[in-house]
């Protein structure tokens, strides 16, 4: 059977432009990444199946300690700030069920051939169990032991099963309670908080197909619906 999906945002080309040796994970260099919706964004399920489509997340210095949310499927990115010119780089470690993608370094755009220039790091995991999956890196000099003063990222990956999604159909809404929100009400008057609703979709009357899940570990000083965070989201057309 033929399936149609729709695909709206181009995913983030692979950088290979020089590849940083030091304190990385091994991979083939060459490998290009399949390109795939961005979580949040301007997506929908397959129309004919219901079923959910693989995204892209991508996550910086600023989500270290943090739960990532993931089927699957799904592709995870990791760009962290590095300046290999000081001799520190990221030593990244996966866990078993994070299948490396891509490994590359950029450095900052304008700063080309500046002596001492940092840039970013980017590794690209997809998802290749249903268990709970991990990231941690250490920014640190390879030939140095450590001190446990370096600075760390790390990254916990929460696997969900596809029946724990929400999916949905309904009408977004401004609320004037504490201070002002949109929530989403659907067709059989279920009332979801979204945590992560984008800003092209914050229009009182705006009718949406979404997929969720639930943040039950999450409070809402809303008290007016379930919580959840948007995995894909499309505007439904009239």
């Amino acid at each position: 059977m033929n399936h149609k999906y729709i695909k709206i945002v181009a995913v983030i080309a692979m950088l290979s432009i020089t590849i940083v040796s030091l304190g990385c994970v091994a991979t083939d260099n060459n490998t290009t990444q399949e390109e795939l919706p961005v979580a949040g964004e301007n997506n929908a399920v397959d129309e004919m199946t219901e079923e959910v489509q693989p995204i892209m997340i991508s996550y910086s210095e600023n989500d270290s300690q943090s739960t990532a949310y993931a089927l699957k499927g799904d592709t995870i990115i990791v760009i962290l700030e590095e300046n290999p010119t000081t001799g520190y780089s990221w030593n990244m470690t996966a866990s078993e069920g994070l299948e490396l993608k891509g490994d590359s370094y950029e450095q900052t755009t304008g700063t080309e051939g500046l002596t001492g220039a940092g840039g970013s790091h980017q590794w690209t995991f997809e998802v290749t169990d249903t268990d709970d999956q991990s990231l941690s890196a250490v920014y640190m000099r390879p030939w140095e032991e450590k001190t446990g003063t370096e600075d760390t990222f790390s990254l916990d990956i929460m696997v969900l099963a596809e029946d724990e999604l929400i999916k949905g159909s309904g009408t977004v809404t401004y609320q004037n309670l504490e201070g002002g929100f949109y929530g989403i009400i659907t067709e059989d008057d279920m009332h979801y908080d979204p945590i992560n609703l984008a800003e092209q979709f914050k229009n009182d009357g705006t009718k949406v197909e979404f997929v969720a899940y639930s943040r039950d570990d999450m409070m809402s000083f809303h008290m007016w619906g379930q919580l959840v965070q948007i995995r894909t989201i499309n505007e439904i057309s009239e």
